[in-house]
């Protein structure tokens, strides 16, 4: 029991932290406040003193909603990583957003003068009105997305077989010279002092460590490490003119002829590459991207 329980606190969750989509959702939390509480809350429906007053509270609902899921997250980033974003983390987001609407309400009151609940009277009306909606339309839209990411998940394993690649090359690294009908790909440090000189095929992934990246690649068949002063950004820029490397995630960038599967979830896809242990994700903001240039690699191999 306790085991299930952890296992769905656990559950990946993807979550829009976002300007726009905040503004979106925080207005479709306004109306739905007003709408439920004139129609189900009593008095006159033609009352338009209530109307207005009822209006207010949207308006406060907007705000505070708007506060709890931009203004916080965009303060503590690392608090809210999108990547590590959980059904148990959601729930506490939900009470958290409930929390703020409650105290927002509070103001509302007292700039009118009016009511006589406490803090707690409040913010357990508040639940009890908008946790079961809020919660349904996460998960839903949670739901939407796994579906989605599972389908796309199966299509590009379908393709990848057209995009692998060949058996290992054992060619190459700093010291020696790269196959003469391949062009190397030279990956260097931010003073250009240290150098990586690759096959394109060695390369399987790159990930960005603070002020570093971490180089993967392949050699006589095990995986190595290679440190190197410099952004994933600047690396990227390298890779440019080679459409089989592709960023997938904002600490992660792939060579996609190295996939050889792909699982989904609700924020996006585990990557397993040949040879490598451990999976390389992708982000929700990457997933288009990263179909379509997947796509694009499989079309053209």
């Amino acid at each position: 029991m306790l085991r299930s329980i952890h296992h769905f606190l656990n559950r990946p969750v993807a979550e829009d932290f976002g300007f726009t989509n905040q503004v979106r959702q925080s207005l479709l939390s306004g109306v739905y406040v007003f709408a439920f509480v004139y129609l189900f809350g009593g008095g006159h429906t033609d009352d338009w003193s209530r109307a207005g007053l009822l209006a207010l509270f949207g308006l406060g609902c907007v705000l505070s909603t708007l506060v709890a899921n931009w203004l916080v997250p965009s303060l503590l980033p690392a608090l809210y990583d999108e990547d590590r974003w959980t059904v148990g983390r959601q729930i506490v987001q939900v009470l958290f957003v409930l929390l703020c609407v409650s105290v927002g309400n509070m103001i509302v009151m007292w700039l009118l003068r009016i009511g006589h609940a406490t803090f707690w009277e409040m913010y357990a009306s508040v639940t009890l009105i908008g946790f079961f909606p809020i919660s349904v339309g996460v998960f839903s839209n949670e739901q939407r997305r796994l579906k989605r990411n599972l389908a796309h998940a199966q299509l590009l394993n379908q393709q990848l077989a057209r995009i692998a690649i060949d058996p290992p090359v054992t060619e190459s690294v700093m010291t020696a010279k790269p196959e003469p009908t391949v062009a190397p790909i030279v990956l260097s440090s931010e003073n250009g002092r240290d150098k990586l000189s690759l096959i394109p095929d060695q390369l399987r992934y790159v990930e960005s460590v603070g002020n570093y990246v971490d180089v993967y690649w392949l050699h006589t068949g095990a995986l190595h490490k290679t440190v190197l002063r410099s952004t994933l950004k600047e690396i990227e820029a390298t890779l440019a003119s080679h459409p089989d490397f592709l960023r997938c995630h904002r600490a992660f960038l792939v060579n996609l002829r190295a996939v050889s599967h792909a699982d989904g979830n609700a924020r996006g896809y585990q990557l397993t590459l040949t040879d490598v242990p451990n999976r390389i994700p992708v982000s929700r903001s990457f997933v288009d991207t990263f179909d379509a240039r997947f796509d694009t690699v499989a079309r053209s191999h």
